[in-house]
């Protein structure tokens, strides 16, 4: 799909009548000093026209009074998410989720990035633009300054804005505008929570406890605006009797344990940890295998490497291997049968999610978001950080206890159809987004001689 930049709410007129009324209301729209000299129509050899979705009052208004050629027929509520780049993770999980299993009819997504390195992935694109999500990548070419530019221009067009990864570009854009969309900001990470500043945020989503506290000790005055949306995994992407297909591309029978990590190769998710504690496992369970899933971190490269080295220098080379970024990675973790998450610092890991939605029993630290997903001994297993003579022994305990594993797996499955299924949380994000649109056309149409900013700063939106 070819992902052409565009601001919206310019659609094709249908009928020569519909268009002389577009033409006639342009003229009035000449008048406007923000729309003099502006291109924004364009005719072609057979004219291409438009028309205006929202047009100011002539006299001073500051209310918003949407144009619409059949009142009987509302718009879809449409929703931008920024982020500051796209590459494979949990929160670019969380809008492919929602892209797919939101109601069409009701609401329309668009992603714009506003920065890419040559070496990040691509596959979050191509997963977006597989199911119609439009993804702006205009901003790949601007500088910082150009950007916020462009999102002051493109972000009135929409009901509603997400911005994701503290993208720092969002804030100096909202302050070119008078009349601003409501915010969500969503956070995967504590320093993202006390990131920037907060007055425009209608609410802030964190994905675990620890971030939302830490969000609220930037919205002090009204924290009842903070909540927690934990990453949602769809529960029909993973099918176990995809196992011996998946075991027999790997050449290992069913009965070798293989156990895996998924995720970005980044420092702060400790794959060396795993990579030490594989080569213990290996001196006691010769015929164990080990994976690694996932690619480089586009902003610390050189980790992927130094993870092979040492892979190779514990004599590794045929027991461990690197796959890469993958976009099968329920498919892949069908065939594990353990899972191993070792890190330091991160917020809520999607990928224990997804490998509780395979039902494999999970070893992992307990960090912030790891605390609410397992339970020790009944979800899954604790382990101490940096400890990779620990893991082992996890790993060998599980290794030798299949009815662990099994129970271990199905009690995590539980508690992530219960708690962390798109069809439980899809339906949250649904009254959050309605809510805070809501909340901001009363606000936009409440008389008021308080100037914009003032209000702005005191109430949310």
């Amino acid at each position: 799909m070819t992902h052409q930049p565009s601001l919206p709410g310019w659609p094709q007129a249908t009928s020569p009548r519909s268009s002389r009324r577009f033409w006639k209301s342009l003229s009035i729209l000449n008048w406007l000093p923000e729309h003099r000299g502006r291109r924004h129509i364009r005719r072609t050899g057979r004219a291409r026209q438009y028309r205006r979705e929202n047009v100011s009052s002539l006299e001073g208004s500051s209310r918003v009074i949407p144009f619409q050629a059949n009142r009987a027929t509302q718009p879809r509520r449409r929703i931008l998410f920024v982020f500051a780049w796209l590459v494979v993770g949990g929160e670019e999980t969380e809008v492919r989720l929602l892209a797919k299993h939101l109601n069409p009819a009701r609401y329309q997504l668009e992603v714009v990035a506003c920065f890419r390195k040559p070496n990040m992935p691509k596959q979050t694109h191509d997963q977006l633009a597989a199911l119609g999500v439009t993804v702006d990548q205009t901003p790949y070419t601007l500088s910082f300054e150009e950007t916020v530019t462009y999102l002051a221009r493109k972000m009135p067009h929409y009901d509603l804005v997400v911005a994701c990864q503290a993208v720092p570009d969002i804030y100096p854009a909202l302050e070119q505008l008078a009349r601003r969309p409501p915010l969500i900001e969503h956070g995967g990470l504590v320093s993202e929570a006390l990131a920037g500043p907060k007055h425009f945020t209608s609410r802030y989503v964190g994905v675990c406890q620890t971030i939302c506290q830490a969000a609220q000790t930037k919205i002090a005055d009204r924290p009842h605006h903070v909540l927690e949306i934990p990453s949602m995994v769809d529960l029909d992407e993973f099918d176990p009797t995809q196992r011996a297909t998946v075991r027999a591309a790997w050449q290992v029978d069913d009965e070798t344990p293989v156990i895996g990590w998924v995720g970005r190769l980044d420092r702060k998710k400790r794959v060396e940890d795993f990579i030490r504690a594989a080569a213990l496992v290996h001196h006691e369970h010769p015929s164990a295998r080990f994976l690694v899933i996932g690619g480089p971190d586009a902003f610390m490269p050189e980790y992927a490497e130094e993870l092979q080295q040492l892979a190779h220098d514990l004599g590794l080379r045929d027991v461990l291997h690197f796959l890469g970024d993958r976009p099968d990675v329920p498919s892949l973790l069908a065939g594990l049968d353990i899972f191993v998450w070792l890190s330091r610092g991160e917020g809520m890991p999607h990928v224990i999610s997804e490998a509780g939605a395979a039902g494999l029993p999970v070893i992992a630290t307990c960090d912030n978001g790891t605390e609410e997903q397992i339970t020790h001994g009944v979800t899954g297993l604790f382990t101490p950080h940096e400890a990779p003579v620990r893991v082992a022994e996890a790993i060998s305990h599980l290794i030798d206890n299949p009815q662990l594993r099994w129970r271990l797996g199905r009690n995590l499955r539980r508690k992530i159809e219960l708690e962390y299924s798109a069809a439980v949380l899809v339906r949250r994000w649904e009254r959050l987004f309605d809510e805070v649109i809501t909340e901001h056309q009363t606000l936009s149409v409440a008389p008021s001689s308080a100037p914009l900013a003032s209000l702005s700063a005191s109430a949310p939106g």
